[in-house]
């Protein structure tokens, strides 16, 4: 069984990669300029990416805009053999407008594949290290500047796994027909992580509330589209409201042991 990953050079999707190696499966990176090329835009990189495959994992970059292109390529797989699809959007996602990008995306995946895995994660512990956070605060001088109290809480999920699901979807047909939210064993707020990180090499070590104005303003300055910090900015109202303290037990449902707590990552990561 060939496996085909997209985003392969994403938080996610590199790990993906990872592990399936590890376990001596095959399976190949899927981007503009990886191993094998694919571009969500460009439907002659589509076939040649296809062939050989049977399981696929899927995820698009957050408010591109590419969801009927990445129904079209579904479709395209499912028609080429692809037996198993695994897609990743984000937690919430099911309660957004049924024409949102990400509702969109999983009801194709559901419509066009027997056997098919939704992901839904939280916002991930690596975020403060190699994602927006991170990259939030490096253009700030350490200092995370969001639309919200740093007592706000999230409970953090780790990307590893995140990863982990997905290769046992990939690989477990008792996964399949199954939709997962995933979190960290508890929620933990901004300040408790400024604090775990105190001290260490973590790009992320003061923090200050904005308005959402501000945020914006200083966001699209950098060059990030107005449709990419609108989704940011609906994204942060989820956490200033709660809505992303919740705590599944859905990585244990799907791995049969306890997600990594925030602590045990911060201590791998950055110390």
């Amino acid at each position: 069984m060939s496996t085909l990953v997209t985003g392969a050079t994403g938080q996610v999707g590199r790990r993906v990669l990872t592990e399936l190696r590890r376990r001596g499966l095959p399976a190949a990176g899927a981007s503009r300029d990886g191993e094998v090329r694919f571009d969500w835009t460009d439907t002659t990189t589509w076939e040649p990416a296809l062939k050989g495959v049977e399981s696929l994992f899927v995820t698009v970059p957050m408010a591109s805009g590419l969801t009927d292109r990445a129904g079209g390529f579904l479709e395209r797989a499912a028609g080429s053999g692809v037996r198993t699809a695994v897609v990743t959007t984000a937690m919430g996602s099911e309660n957004g407008p049924p024409d949102s990008e990400q509702r969109v995306l999983e009801r194709r995946v559901r419509e066009l594949f027997d056997h098919w895995t939704v992901v839904r994660p939280n916002w991930l512990d690596q975020d403060f290290t190699e994602g927006l956070f991170a990259r939030l605060a490096r253009s700030r001088n350490g200092r995370l500047e969001v639309p919200f109290r740093k007592h706000a809480a999230v409970s953090f999920v780790d990307a590893r796994d995140v990863a982990d699901t997905i290769v046992a979807a990939l690989t477990d047909d008792t996964l399949h027909g199954r939709e997962y939210t995933l979190t960290g064993p508890a929620s933990v707020t901004f300040r408790e992580v400024v604090r775990m990180t105190k001290g260490t090499e973590s790009p992320v070590w003061r923090f200050k509330k904005v308005d959402e104005a501000g945020f914006y303003f200083r966001a699209t300055n950098t060059g990030w589209s107005d449709r990419y910090v609108d989704i940011l900015n609906e994204r942060f109202r989820a956490i200033a409201n709660g809505q992303a303290a919740v705590v599944t037990e859905d990585v244990r449902r799907a791995l049969g042991r306890d997600p990594v707590p925030m602590a045990k990552f911060v201590r791998e990561a950055v110390n």
